[in-house]
């Protein structure tokens, strides 16, 4: 990108008639039109561009094995980049690459980049060398259209065992491969209906998950080459998420909900399938454990009833981190350890972004760097937790973000609705939507983020209740959460909009077309609009999770679940919608495909109602490139200001350059 051939060209464009043409627009910006807004102290308009794209900003920190190197996510100039150096600095280069994740080799001589450079998620995996100054990256699962990602990194060696669906895109394989050359080795092969290998840190297979109509079985290698023996059986529709494979294989941690409703951080007997059950929150569903690299014990577990929390087991490492956080609020991830546990890095994420810290036994904390959200923190607004009860009794979580600099009473609103379905939102910076909840903030709205049911993180019955709810009371606990935002006076009951990507896409337009008398407008990011379509055009390697799909929404092949699906998705209600409607979508999504917008925007528009459509080229289910990105929070912003009464900075000079990339 900042090659001498392209220079030139953006400086004979920017001494173009096209750029007085562009300098026109820097005059159309709008205060806010609200009545709630026209006298507050609002907090300066912070420009699309910094929520975006930033040459500072930096995250996803990692220490090698050996303690000797940090690598981190930057960039390079103008170009997204992958860095490495020594922990004490010095000889810092980088990989230019636009990567998903990073990790290490067991020996430290590698680092392993996960990409996907197009945006359709055939997920690429890429190795460089850590010593020297080169910086090419080598594919290690080299084959078209095929998904593969790290499994393991093999104890002392630069080996990686990875999985790949190139040989059948319906499951994966697991392979064995050394970045330094040769070919890929096949360790096993998928008779067509395991969805997880258990490997530990000796590049030993240990045991398998092979689902078999409503069961699980859970198996370990048998007597014979190519046998297995099935230990224990469980229901598919428990979950039992497996890691840490140790003492020779015979253990391993989980995250489970096998007779119990919330997830809990147990010590699995691979040898006989028993749980021994480690640490649990009454309230809220485990989110991730963190262990030891010394001894594979666990170090913290994560949770999140609220704020975040946090438990700690070793009282030292809980002094050091506590000391990090402060006494307010903060998510504190320890992100990588080396081999000692002596050396950690740690991100502390709050509701307005996220640092960086290098942890040192005999050292004070060294600040590594932060992210978007982190340089603007002084701009933006707090997010605070909430409850209330849905029409039926079921309690129901949610966030609350209010414009700094104005009262809270009747504020234009949006409703801001994760995907998934089976996600969630959170308070910390975890969140996919947090700079887009930031953004609609700074811009003058109260911002509602509601859990529904079916979301995460709540325990097995808060999602149980969302089978057959599509458009029902899932939809029903959004529509209950504006109620609950007017009834305290905080929402403007005239001016609030529903925003949401994936499934949140497809609530949006639920809202714009089954209850079109709640919202103002909606906003629709690569949204489901036909579901019966969606899962018959579903990427093959979705096959063993389909069934979910069908326990909760149906199945297309039966007559009498289409008729359901039909009946519960926007496309089929175009004539209903009442209100304008923005509609983006990557042209490159593998999910949600481009022809779901496409049906919709054509339904509507024969319907003769008021629709805006925006594609963007080079990405899919969410945006990786910064200049899509910023279009979309252009649009985003301008189209809620004619509605809403919020402000917009109606130009940005980034969109002068924006092409160039």
């Amino acid at each position: 990108m900042a090659s001498t051939t392209k220079q030139a060209m953006v400086r004979r464009w920017w001494g173009s008639a096209a750029l007085a043409a562009a300098l026109a627009l820097v005059g159309c910006a709008s205060g806010p039109t609200h009545p709630s807004l026209a006298g507050a102290q609002l907090p300066d308009l912070v420009p699309v561009r910094d929520f975006v794209a930033s040459r500072q900003s930096t995250g996803g920190y990692r220490v090698s094995p050996d303690g000797k190197r940090i690598a981190w996510f930057g960039t390079d100039g103008v170009v997204p980049a992958i860095w490495v150096q020594s922990i004490d600095g010095g000889d810092a280069k980088a990989f230019r690459i636009r990567a998903r994740a990073i990790r290490f080799s067991a020996d430290s001589r590698w680092l392993g980049i996960t990409a996907d450079p197009t945006g359709d998620e055939n997920t690429r995996i890429y190795a460089g060398p850590v010593e020297g100054p080169g910086t090419d990256l080598r594919e290690l699962m080299p084959a078209p259209r095929s998904v593969a990602h790290f499994a393991e990194s093999v104890d002392a060696s630069s080996d990686f065992i990875v999985t790949s669906n190139q040989r059948d895109k319906k499951v994966f394989d697991l392979y064995r491969v050394n970045p330094a050359g040769g070919p890929p080795v096949l360790m096993a092969t998928n008779p067509g209906n395991v969805g997880w290998w258990g490997v530990d840190t000796t590049g030993q297979l240990r045991a398998r998950a092979q689902i078999q109509g409503d069961q699980v079985l859970l198996e370990r290698p048998g007597a014979e080459p190519g046998s297995w023996v099935t230990v224990a059986e469980r229901s598919r529709w428990d979950t039992l998420n497996i890691f840490g494979l140790h003492d020779e294989g015979r253990k391993a941690w989980a995250l489970s909900n096998r007779g119990r409703d919330k997830l809990a951080l147990v010590r699995l007997d691979l040898t006989t399938g028993s749980e021994e059950e480690w640490f649990a929150s009454p309230d809220v569903d485990l989110d991730s454990v963190t262990l030891s690299r010394r001894t594979r014990e666990p170090l913290l577990a994560h949770f999140m009833p609220g704020y975040p929390a946090r438990k700690v087991f070793d009282p030292a490492l809980d002094a050091r981190l506590s000391a990090l956080a402060g006494d307010k609020p903060a998510e504190v991830l320890v992100t990588s350890l080396d081999q000692t546990d002596k050396v950690l890095t740690v991100a502390v994420a709050t509701d307005r972004g996220t640092r960086n810290y290098l942890l040192r036994d005999g050292h004070e904390p060294r600040f590594l760097g932060e992210n978007r959200l982190s340089l603007i923190a002084k701009d933006l607004a707090p997010t605070a937790p909430i409850t209330y009860t849905a029409r039926d009794g079921l309690t129901i979580h949610g966030y609350l973000t209010l414009p700094v600099g104005a009262a809270p009473q009747r504020l234009p609103t949006v409703l801001l609705v994760h995907g998934g379905p089976w996600a969630r939102d959170r308070w910390g910076d975890g969140a996919t939507s947090r700079a887009m909840q930031q953004f609609l903030a700074n811009r003058g709205y109260a911002v509602l983020q509601v859990n529904y049911r079916g979301s995460s993180g709540y325990g097995r019955n808060h999602m149980e209740k969302a089978r057959g709810e599509f458009a029902g009371r899932m939809h029903d606990d959004l529509v209950d959460g504006v109620r609950w935002a007017v009834e305290r006076g905080v929402a403007d009951p005239q001016r609030v909009a529903i925003y949401g990507a994936s499934y949140g896409g497809y609530s949006a337009l639920v809202g714009a077309t089954f209850t079109p008398e709640v919202f103002a407008c909606a906003v629709d990011v690569v949204g489901v609009t036909d579901i019966a379509r969606l899962l018959e055009a579903a990427p093959p390697y979705w096959e063993l999770g389909l069934p979910w799909w069908h326990r909760y929404v149906g199945n297309p092949a039966a007559p009498e679940d289409r008729a359901r699906m039909d009946a519960k998705s926007p496309l089929y209600r175009a004539e209903h919608a009442q209100k304008p409607i923005l509609i983006m979508h990557g042209v490159n999504d593998p999910r949600v495909k481009l022809e779901q917008s496409e049906w919709m925007v054509a339904a509507l528009r024969k319907a003769g109602k008021p629709v805006d459509y925006v594609t963007f080229t080079g990405d899919g289910h969410g945006n990786q490139r910064w200049p899509n990105n910023l279009t979309m929070y252009r649009k985003t912003e301008d189209f809620l200001a004619q509605c809403l009464g919020g402000r917009t900075s109606g130009f940005d000079y980034y969109q002068l350059g924006a092409w160039a990339f």
